[in-house]
């Protein structure tokens, strides 16, 4: 292009023409008017003149042409330099995009809608820089470029790296944008994100749904509305309206005439409540409650009683107040005050009599609800829980007794019997054993049920039952076998002598030696058997002396030591040094400590250790001395324990079964008892009680654990 020339060379050839056109007209008039170079030069000289003006008058249009496109150019930029900054500062995502769906310009807020920068978008395809979003925007952006009207998309799902896993919904707006001759420049597409606004709709749909089921279950039904000088208008209930009242919940719809609550709102409280209650809720202060109990005439003609609770709040802009109301049915409890008043008086005097009589039985009694509250509980059965009273508890939380246990599983039974069941427990502390009995009680007309609970102690009775049986037993099986032993002494003799003769006679032969140890083993097995027949069925004689009875235990252990090094066993003492002395027999005591620690030698395998332990210790308002002998072996099978203490009950191979047996009548014979069970720490684990001569005798004789 051609540089136009500036105003000061214009105006020098303006001047330079005049200059010219004046030189033309002055050698015109010396030549004359009539010569032929005047009829040339006045002319040339006036078109140099006109040629010049002309000339200016354009220079000074193209400057002025010049500054108005500048000053367009610059409103220009300015204009998109504020459009840009516009676009990059809403909330709203803007980008522009080519005729062929290229990015040509996004805003801040698409960016981060989508999750990437600017730079990423400009210059590709809608496709390119996020798939999943471009082949959505793809075909939409491809009908707004074929149309002039607007392109909305209400509700587009679609996952961006801002929000990677998580679904987002975007409103769409696409519209073609045309250049200034008409020719189609692109699209221009709007986006805004609804994720937060379609979860809030939706959260705010689930706690209205939440609202109605919740309100629809209660058993009252509220009301509201808003005070306004006075007058309660807007008013609305909830459907339960009905169930109290009879009457159909859209007669509560329709306002009065002169915009008060519903007619049937003031028309079904009763004639003597009306003004009351009226009063009461017109005249409810800013923040203030009130409470009121009143009738109401149903819809059937039946008188209701109700407890109305309404609250007001505080004044809203328009100085309204929001009134809320909560509707009670109270008939039955009114209904029921007045019959317990009529009854109270003679249940006080029933109750006293009986209160009497309940205490007056001297075995624990205990009445229960049917969800296992303590009810009532006579004078025995208070002494159970140490004085303290339990009533109003249920009883598996309830202070622990030794027939907790027992009676909570004869309940459990007779909730789903509906009958009766006797159980027997023995405390394991006290040692003492009860019988209890429970029976399901149903009241007249089934609406009231009761558990009667009855614990009477059969202690004294298992024990004489026991004691009798054994000294039965014993006593026809220590004649038996005092019999049997004494006739097979006689030949067992007789057998060792052969057998020594044999061994005399023909001397150590190979061929006979391992008949005779054979021979010699069994003998002796027989002799042992012998000698734990006549234990067993010797009578009751002795030496009783009282003393201490560390030496018998320790005399017991030093026996015991080849053996417990034959079989690999360690034998640990733990003795106290200071025990109260015991009336003994030494002699049978020294067989009690004997049998009971080679058994548990017997029962251990080689490498373990055998512990016995010695204490003077308080039990059952006695004291004792206490010897607990505890082994390595498998310990004692749950079936087995209640039979250890039967004669020639054993699980050993050569046992006779008489050990424990022997073991037991022994201690007996010192009142003392003995226990068995399983450690925790694995092993059986033996305990002996014998009771300390400065302790009175027990008022009741204490049994064996397996007795």
């Amino acid at each position: 292009m051609t540089e136009s020339p500036s105003r000061s060379q214009l105006a020098l050839a303006v001047l330079a023409a005049t200059g010219l056109a004046a030189l033309f007209a002055w050698v015109s008039w010396r030549l004359g008017t009539e010569s032929a170079l005047s009829r040339v030069f006045l002319p040339s000289g006036l078109v140099l003149v006109t040629t010049g003006t002309l000339a200016l008058l354009w220079a000074r249009a193209q400057g002025r042409a010049r500054h108005e496109r500048e000053a367009v150019l610059r409103t220009a930029g300015e204009a998109s330099a504020l459009r840009e900054a516009v676009m990059d500062v809403t909330p709203v995502g803007f980008a522009f995009f080519d005729r062929d769906l290229r990015y040509v310009h996004v805003n801040a807020a698409l960016a981060a809608m989508n999750g990437l920068p600017v730079s990423h978008h400009l210059g590709h395809h809608v496709t390119a820089v996020m798939p999943e979003l471009g082949r959505l925007l793809a075909p939409r952006l491809q009908r707004a470029l074929e149309t002039d009207a607007p392109i909305q998309d209400t509700c587009l799902q679609v996952e961006t790296p801002a929000a990677p896993g998580e679904p987002r919904v975007w409103f769409g707006s696409y519209s073609r944008v045309r250049g200034p001759g008409g020719e189609v420049l692109g699209v221009i597409a709007a986006l805004s994100e609804l994720t937060e606004r379609m979860r809030a709709e939706q959260s705010l749909q689930e706690h209205e749904g939440r609202l109605d089921v919740l309100t629809r279950s209660l058993p009252d039904y509220l009301w509201g509305g808003k005070l306004r000088g006075g007058v309660l208008g807007d008013f609305y209930c909830t459907p339960v309206i009905e169930r109290t009242t009879g009457y159909p919940a859209s007669a509560f719809t329709r306002a009065s005439s002169d915009g008060g609550p519903p007619p049937l709102w003031a028309e079904m409280i009763h004639p003597e409540d009306r003004a009351r209650y009226r009063a009461a809720i017109e005249g409810l202060a800013p923040g203030a409650e009130v409470e009121l109990e009143h009738r109401l005439i149903c819809a059937d003609g039946r008188v209701r009683w109700v407890r109305s609770r309404a609250a007001a709040s505080a004044p809203d802009a328009q100085g309204e107040l929001h009134v809320g109301c909560v509707v009670t049915d109270v008939t039955d409890r009114r209904l029921a005050d007045d019959l317990r008043q009529r009854l109270h008086e003679s249940f006080r005097r029933s109750a006293q009599e009986w209160r009497r009589t309940f205490d007056a039985v001297t075995s624990p009694l205990i009445v229960l609800g049917p969800d296992t509250t303590i009810q009532r509980l006579n004078a025995a059965g208070l002494a159970l829980f140490d004085g303290l009273d339990p009533s109003g508890q249920p009883l598996p939380t309830a202070p622990m007794t030794p027939l907790r246990a027992c009676a909570l599983s004869l309940v459990e039974e007779l909730r789903r019997t509906r009958g009766s069941a006797t159980r027997e427990v023995t405390d394991p502390r006290s040692h003492r054993t009860w019988e209890v009995s429970a029976a399901w009680v149903d009241e007249a007309g089934g609406e009231d049920s009761r558990i009667i609970l009855v614990a009477t102690e059969v202690t004294h009775l298992l024990e004489l039952q026991a004691s009798l049986r054994r000294n039965e037993t014993m006593a026809v099986m220590g004649a038996i076998v005092a019999g049997v032993a004494h006739e097979v002494r006689n030949p067992l003799f007789s057998i060792s002598a052969v057998v020594d003769a044999v061994d005399a006679t023909f001397g150590q032969r190979a061929e006979l030696t391992p008949y005779l140890d054979v021979l010699r083993g069994e003998v002796k097995r027989l002799n042992h058997l012998t000698q734990e027949l006549f234990e067993y069925g010797r009578p009751t004689r002795g030496e009783w002396v009282e003393g201490p009875v560390r030496p018998v235990v320790e005399d017991a252990l030093s026996a015991c030591t080849l053996a417990g090094e034959q079989a690999g066993v360690a034998v640990v003492r733990e003795l106290a040094p200071q025990l109260p002395p015991v009336r003994m027999d030494s002699r049978r005591l020294f067989h009690v400590f004997r049998n009971v620690v080679e058994n548990a030698v017997q029962h251990s395998p080689p490498g373990s250790t055998v512990r016995v332990a010695t204490e003077a210790v308080e039990e059952a308002g006695r004291a004792w001395v206490r010897c607990t002998v505890h082994d390595g072996g498998p310990g004692f099978r749950e079936e087995d324990l209640p039979h250890v203490f039967e004669p020639f009950f054993s699980k050993r191979r050569g046992g006779t079964g008489l050990g424990l047996s022997i073991v037991q009548r022994i201690l007996e014979e010192h009142q003392g008892l003995i226990r068995l069970r399983n450690s925790p720490e694995g092993g059986a684990e033996v305990t002996l009680l014998l009771p300390a001569v400065s302790s009175p005798p027990a008022s009741q004789p204490v049994d064996s654990l397996a007795s």
